[in-house]
């Protein structure tokens, strides 16, 4: 072996063994606290069997319980059955199925928009559409806390970058009055999966009209519960007409996996020669796209299912505010627990597993530092005897760590 082949082999391992990140996780494994890339095997509705025990598992983001509703899984075995596992090509040549046409025409007018496209995941859905609709003389104005794909996409673009504090119209409306690019693009979130808050959309809106500026809704954690039947922060705000973009995925309330892209005909015509993540993807599993439509009818038919989870989470929220925990996501189906400290949400998770349920802590990169917190969800399809449980595993986790409240707390079986 050479000598520059040694120092190449050098610079990769350390690339590889001495990162940060790598760092952090062999700490968390030496602390016990390691808990990722856990094999699940689904119990029932809302259980899952993690080495050898069954949890109940909170801490997924099937918001609306259909992941095992026995529709949605007809649906995607009988597509299945018919066109077969994959699609084996891109959508561009021979990947295309009715199923993708018909679940494209449906979330259009679901949406209230002219046309939709789906891609194979939420995260090519951003990546993809971003670098379409701006470049490098452009500018990208985001939210501090959007999702990372969001992120990705701006950097993907080349465009000139603009952070926006969090829910911060006065903010965006300065950044967009200082700047002359051709094309402006204001990126938010519809509810932020850190705290669980909803953007404040009609402001937002107006302020982007004012400076000439396009806003891209990503209503990932939003459509399927927010407005009526579950239609999103758009309708639900009467915004729908005013925002060109809104990018939604299939993975919260659709059961499925993939993720789309609604606004006019030219602008999805657009898309589909132009979002590179789009053209050089495998087309969408037919099984998982019938299984996004068959979601969508059961919320369509079943509207009261996406009232549910809101009202669930609010019940949720008020129990634990009781205990002394800080919750946020209020009015939405998101109950993220604010702990400010990773190796405390570490520790909490830990407990809570071993009281039988399952959360899934958030801390940084995929948080500020200072901001960890858990992300747990209430579904609708939970029983009362489950959500008693569950409550009652924090009741217990709270006197373990009393640094995670607020306040001694009251006690939370009244409150629920």
């Amino acid at each position: 072996m050479s000598n520059k082949r040694q120092a190449a082999d050098t610079a990769f391992q350390n690339r590889i063994y001495d990162n940060a990140m790598m760092q952090r996780v062999r700490q968390i494994r030496t602390d016990g606290h390691y808990l990722y890339h856990k094999a699940q095997t689904p119990a029932g509705q809302n259980e899952a069997d993690i080495d050898g025990r069954r949890l109940l598992l909170l801490g997924s983001t099937n918001y609306l319980g259909l992941a095992q509703d026995p529709r949605v899984v007809e649906a995607a075995s009988r597509a299945s059955e018919k066109y077969g596992t994959s699609c084996t090509s891109s959508r561009l040549l021979t990947g295309t199925r009715p199923v993708h046409e018909e679940l494209e025409t449906r979330l259009a007018h679901f949406l209230g928009k002219e046309a939709a496209l789906v891609f194979t995941t939420g995260y090519l859905a951003n990546i993809g559409a971003i670098p379409a609709l701006i470049g490098r003389h452009d500018g990208a104005y985001f939210d501090a806390e959007v999702h990372a794909c969001i992120l990705d996409g701006v950097m993907l673009s080349g465009a000139e970058r603009y952070r926006i504090r969090h829910n911060n119209v006065e903010d965006l409306s300065a950044r967009l009055a200082g700047s002359e690019h051709e094309r402006k693009l204001v990126l938010i979130d519809s509810i932020y999966s850190l705290a669980g808050d909803v953007a404040p959309l009609e402001q937002i809106v107006d302020v982007a009209d004012k400076h000439g500026a396009w806003v891209m809704l990503d209503d990932a954690h939003g459509c399927g519960v927010l407005g009526p039947q579950g239609r999103g922060l758009a309708h639900a705000t009467g915004m729908t007409d005013r925002i060109p973009v809104i990018m939604g995925v299939f993975s919260k309330c659709f059961a499925s996996t993939g993720g789309f892209v609604a606004g006019s005909a030219d602008l999805i015509d657009h898309l589909r020669f132009n979002a590179r993540s789009f053209l050089f993807s495998n087309a969408l599993a037919p099984g998982q796209a019938a299984a996004a439509l068959a979601s969508l009818d059961i919320l369509i038919a079943e509207p009261e299912i996406a009232e549910r989870a809101c009202a669930l989470g609010d019940r949720a929220r008020q129990a634990l505010r009781s205990m002394g925990w800080r919750c946020g996501g209020d009015g939405t189906q998101m109950v993220p627990i604010l702990l400010g400290n990773d190796a405390l949400a570490f520790k909490v998770t830990m407990a809570l597993a071993d009281a039988g349920v399952l959360v899934s802590p958030a801390v940084n990169p995929g948080v500020p530092k200072g901001k960890d917190l858990l992300r747990i969800t209430f579904p609708p399809t939970l029983t009362e005897a489950g959500f008693c449980r569950a409550l009652e595993a924090f009741q217990t986790v709270s006197t373990r760590f009393p640094e995670a409240l607020t306040g001694a707390g009251e006690s939370a079986m009244s409150a629920a």
